[in-house]
């Protein structure tokens, strides 16, 4: 029988569980009283005993209570899967997680995460070989802690094994979701070569490659030993907007009329061709702002406030389109038999990954006339650091505004000025990140029980640099010394600065390096473990031998980001020197036995207690039951508690003090679209312009953001249940079907700033002289008849400024329900001298996702199942043909459509009606939801002879584009490919 595959997310209640009991144990009690006769049957010869994900006894039977999905080499072929991360997104189980290419500023910068059930990467927990590997060094969002998946070594996984239901009471902490354990090949010998390369024909710069050797020597049954190691390369090259901006979907050139215009491509000055820039002044009368092209200027452009000079917008950037990646992964294994009952082994595991992101245009020098820069830094407490570029004094050497202009404001002028002496290869991000993981232990036999005791040491150090903000020191090193206009108390910068505006020099350059410089953000985690446990027979029940395991765990945790300096003292903006210092020791005691109450019916039992420094040792407990009803059916199902223990990011020393992105306050939003919805209506192209760049604008803001962590937090808890059959009606086909339910409070979440109560303190900005300014412009073309618009009697204005700041603490509150159904059919057919066919099909429909963000009676949100992200039915279906010295497989992997809307209270905005999503419009036909989308993969694999194999592979083969998703940063779903159709060769010869 082959095992099921799941996904989703879902719990119930405890008076569901013991319904499952219940159930269960009605199916066996008739067992029960059966002729002792009929249980005295012949023994049969014992099969080696395998160990299952999700168990620490051996077996002879994979069928567990547990329902566990095997994904073998072939079927990561057919998948057309390169990486682990590309596996998991093809799974139904699995939702998707963060991508390392896509995950600039995120804090966990340059590493991939898996997400069963869609609880997240901090309930999903993520084995090698059976152990824990170590969290990547920099935490997501700054609070969670997870595996980086692209960390393990690809090249020598035999397969995995994805274990969908609890296993806390197996592994202790974060296996609420479920587990994912990846198997490397036990022993090799020989010499194996392996390449791989992917191209995509819609991005000429799309580019994915990989290399293996893996080689290896020593028969176990011959010689006592083994030893193989594997290296494996890996790189992608990066995507920049050059290949990118014409690429989105249509709907999003609609949203954004001015995207290509703002540009420049046509009309602003060359890459490398000096610009002499803008300038600009605040009339004190009326808060209007006029603006005008330098003197020089070649590019003039006319806008609702007077003239511009502009510059094109340079193409090489990298932050959207994906980073250029290159892995190198290391691993040796090893077995050496010491004598007829004792083997040692060990294991060594090494990935370097280096990812880079071109940061594209230079900076402009830009006058700041609206909201100041705000952050906080570790060094300066709750005071909010600030910073506004300065403005041009009377007397300085490079004011050349018009006589007019300067009259305005008493000489002071503001400037925009594109700062191109480093080029365009300056800004941008790198992450490196090194990883590794050693173990080495014993195993062995003592009489009929085995035992195993190993330790194990993992850790991993991640380096953020980034190069795109201010140093205030840098800056007015360049800039400076400035002073305080008397008239309007504006800052001002040298009347002679070091910085030479209107040349390209070499000396600028070295100034603009400091200005902006690089700076870097190191994080260390480390994990030490020693562990051991035995296992066999306790005793013989009627119905056959009772087994059990007993062991124990003890490990050493330290979590370590030192924070740059620079950052810490508030001198880098938007960057606030995040720290973290966190250390723990923790003891796990567990025992698991199996047995056979009936010959029909078997039960598991396991029990954990783990011990965490500032909270009482945890409880984990499972049983699961199995009753073989007939031959071919099987019924099983389990009930368990898992719990997930507070990261040392949350828990631990530190804080995140930076900024939060993506903001939303409704005042603020609703006043500024007020203006500009007015402006949008105008006749007059410059009203139109000004409208749609206001649009929006302060629905999304980035806002200084402080979240402390809190010791006094609890574990999440979470009660698991599952309940199923497994059919095998023939010898061909395996049918199986599982229902899953998750329950989890008490959940650890991060400041909802959202929410009032959620925030400590707030601060905001007054109203700005870009405020000022819109108002002045609104105001003109309302009293202008040819701008067609007809305003009313009070024009919309503003109430508040924007919010500066925002301070809050992690927090257990929360709980989320999720349940659904996992169905896994199998069929084989032997086609004779037509080879061999395999098909299947795996689905995860989803029942009720359910959300309540604090500790209140009910779901506030209601069920989430239908909405985005949240779709009923994820499905995968594959075949594969093997005949002679080929093998062919065709996978297609579906994911249902929902609605815009993220729940019902976002619905009463975002619907059909409206035709928005996010309140962004949606393409025609798309009104009622993200429609439903799939992908074929089809692989042709041809073995001319015993030692080599050549593959082809043609991914999303019928070059289907994704549609408009106004609720993803990209404009299309994350699960879409906006490459198109993707062509793969790979190769492989065995020595």
């Amino acid at each position: 029988m082959l095992p099921a595959n799941r996904s989703a997310k879902r719990c119930l209640p405890a008076p569901l569980s013991l319904a499952v009991a219940s159930v269960l144990f009605a199916i066996a009690a008739p067992a029960f009283a059966q002729d002792k006769a009929e249980k005295e049957k012949d023994k049969t010869t014992e099969l080696s005993r395998i160990e299952v994900t999700g168990s620490n006894i051996r077996r002879t039977d994979v069928e567990t209570a547990s329902p566990v999905q095997v994904i073998s080499k072939q079927d990561v072929e057919n998948m057309g899967a390169r990486t682990l991360l590309q596996v998991l997104d093809n799974l139904p189980a699995a939702r998707p997680g963060q991508v390392d290419s896509k995950s600039l500023f995120t804090g966990s910068d340059g590493a991939s995460q898996a997400n069963l059930r869609g609880l997240g990467a901090q309930g999903t927990l993520v084995l090698l070989n059976g152990r824990r590997l170590s969290y990547y060094g920099a935490p997501a969002g700054f609070q969670t802690q997870f595996v980086n998946i692209d960390a393990i070594p690809a090249a020598v996984i035999e397969r995995m094994e994805v274990l969908t239901d609890g296993a806390s009471a197996v592994y202790g902490t974060d296996a609420v979701a479920g587990v994912i354990n990846v198997i490397t090949k036990s022993s090799y010998q020989g010499l194996e070569v392996s390449g791989t390369w992917d191209t995509a024909s819609r991005f000429d710069s799309f580019g994915e490659k990989q290399a293996s050797v893996t080689g290896g020597f020593g028969d176990m049954a011959e010689d006592g030993y083994n030893v193989y190691a594997s290296v494996n390369l890996y790189e992608r090259d990066g995507i920049p907007d050059s290949e990118w901006y014409l690429k989105n979907p249509g709907q999003f050139y609609v949203n954004n009329p001015d995207y290509i215009k703002n540009l420049r491509l046509d009309t602003g000055s060359a890459p490398g061709v000096f610009n002499p820039g803008y300038y600009y002044a605040i009339d004190p009368v009326t808060g209007a702002r006029r603006d005008e092209a330098a003197p020089g200027c070649n590019n003039v452009l006319q806008v609702s406030s007077g003239t511009r000079c502009i510059w094109q917008t340079w193409m090489n950037r990298q932050i959207n389109g994906g980073a250029d990646s290159k892995r190198v992964t290391a691993y040796v294994n090893g077995h050496y038999q010491l004598n007829d009952s004792t083997e040692a082994f060990a294991e060594v595991t090494y990935t370097d990954i280096d990812l880079h992101a071109n940061g594209g245009t230079p900076r402009a020098y830009g006058t700041t006339t609206g909201n100041p820069q705000s952050w906080f830094s570790r060094n300066t407490g709750n005071t909010v650091n600030q910073f506004l570029t300065p403005w041009l004094g009377p007397n300085n050497e490079y004011n050349h505004a018009s006589p007019e202009l300067k009259a305005m404001m008493g000489g002071v002028v503001g400037l925009g000025y594109l700062l191109q002496d480093v080029g365009g290869g300056h800004f941008g991000q790198r992450n490196t990140d090194d990883s590794y993981r050693v173990v080495a232990g014993l195993r062995g036999a003592a009489g009929d029980w085995n035992w195993e005791t190993a330790f194990a040491t993992a850790g991993s150090h991640s380096v953020t640099y980034q190069t795109t903000n201010v140093n205030l020191k840098g800056f007015e090193k360049a800039f400076g010394p400035y002073t305080i206009d008397p008239g309007t108390g504006r800052v001002i910068i040298s009347d002679h600065p070091a910085y030479k505006f209107g040349e390209i020099s070499e000396a600028n350059a070295a100034l603009i390096r400091e200005a902006f410089p690089t700076f870097d953000i190191e994080s260390w985690t480390r994990l030490h473990t020693l562990d051991g446990k035995i296992e066999g027979p306790l005793f013989n029940m009627p119905a056959g031998e009772v087994r059990a395991a007993f062991g124990f765990n003890a490990t050493r945790e330290t979590f370590y980001t030192p924070g740059n300096p620079d950052a810490a003292n508030g001198l880098i903006t938007q960057q606030g020197g995040s720290w973290f210092d966190g250390k723990r020791n923790t003891y796990a005691l567990f025992a698991e036995a199996v047995a056979p109450l009936t010959d029909k019916l078997e039960m598991d039992l396991a029990l954990r207690l783990d011990k965490y420094p500032g909270f009482s040792a945890n409880a984990a407990p499972k049983i699961g039951l199995k009753y073989q009803a007939l031959p071919q059916l099987m019924l099983r199902g389990t009930y368990s508690e898992g719990f997930r223990a507070p990261s040392l990011a949350e828990a631990g020393s530190g804080g995140v003090y930076a900024q939060i992105g993506g903001y939303r306050d409704e005042v603020r939003c609703a006043e500024t679209n007020a203006i500009a919805g007015l402006l949008r209506q105008s006749n007059r192209g410059v009203d139109q312009d000004l409208g749609n760049s206001l649009w929006n604008s302060d629905c999304s803001r980035n806002v200084a953001r402080m979240t402390q962590p809190n010791q006094d937090l609890k574990p999440e808890k979470a009660k698991i249940a599952t309940l199923g059959f497994v059919l095998e009606p023939t010898d061909w086909l395996s049918v199986s079907a599982d229902y899953w339910f998750v329950y989890r409070r008490d959940e650890i979440v991060a400041p909802d700033y959202s929410k009032e109560e959620d925030i400590d303190s707030m601060t905001r900005f007054p109203i700005t002289e870009s405020d000022k300014s819109n108002l002045a412009a609104l105001a003109a073309m309302c009293s202008d008849p040819a701008s067609g618009v007809t305003c009313p009697g009070t024009l919309p204005g503003y109430s508040i400024g924007n919010v500066a700041s925002v301070i809050g603490q992690y927090s257990n509150r929360g709980r989320t329900l999720i349940d659904g159904f996992d169905v896994d059919l199998r069929s084989r057919f032997d086609l004779g001298e037509w080879g061999r066919l395999n098909i299947g099909v795996a689905a995860t429909i989803a029942n009720r996702n359910m959300y309540n963000s604090d500790n209140g009676d009910g779901w506030y949100y209601g069920n989430l199942v239908g909405y985005y992200n949240n779709p009923k039915v994820r499905a995968t279906f594959n075949t594969n043909w093997t005949y002679g010295k080929w093998d062919t497989g065709f996978y297609v992997n579906y994911v249902g459509g929902t609605k815009w809307a993220y729940d019902r209270i976002d619905a009463q905005d975002n619907n059909a009606e409206t035709c928005t999503g996010s309140y962004l419009d949606l393409a025609p036909g798309h009104c009622g939801g993200a429609p439903a989308w799939w992908t074929a993969n089809l692989s042709v694999n041809w073995r001319p002879i015993e030692k080599l194999s050549v593959g082809v592979t043609v991914k999303n083969l019928f070059n289907r584009l994704p549609f408009y998703d106004p609720n993803d940063w990209m404009n299309f779903a994350g699960y879409a490919n906006n490459f198109g159709r993707i062509y793969s060769v790979t190769a492989t010869y065995k020595f």
